[in-house]
């Protein structure tokens, strides 16, 4: 089971149930979508695997395999034209999330946490005092 981060490049409107609700459009639509990755989301996939390399970049025997935080390769064929997305292990979410969530919110990308049901859009500032729902209290 992984961690799944949406990346949405679509308008969202304000209203969180309105909002889910084109997300969940979008996900039907990113199965079919052929076009390729938009522009920011292909800068996105460059800045995170830099940091993180793609799972795809281990061969199968390297010991270094077993520490990539991502559960699928390669990342960059998650990411499509309206929207992409990350699953990464949940031993990592601690590390990753924040790391993700600036990066994407850098360039105007705007993130949707199905586990946690929030959405975080360029701009607005993120609270960060409340604890992740994966964190155990």
């Amino acid at each position: 089971m992984s961690f799944t981060v949406d990346f949405i490049l679509t308008e969202l409107p304000k209203e969180e149930k309105e909002a889910w609700s084109i997300i969940e459009h979008l996900r039907e639509e990113y199965y079919e979508d052929k076009s390729g990755a938009h522009e920011k989301l292909v800068q996105l996939h460059s800045v995170l695997t830099q940091k993180y390399p793609c799972l795809c970049s281990y061969a199968d025997d390297d010991p270094e395999l077993d520490n990539c935080p991502w559960s699928d390769g390669p990342m960059i064929n998650n990411f499509a034209s309206k929207m992409g997305m990350v699953a990464i292990s949940y031993s990592r979410a601690d590390e990753l999330f924040p790391f993700i969530l600036e990066k994407a919110l850098e360039l105007d990308i705007i993130v949707a946490d199905g586990q946690s049901e929030k959405i975080y859009r360029p701009g607005v500032p993120v609270n960060n005092s409340e604890k992740p729902w994966w964190k155990v209290w």
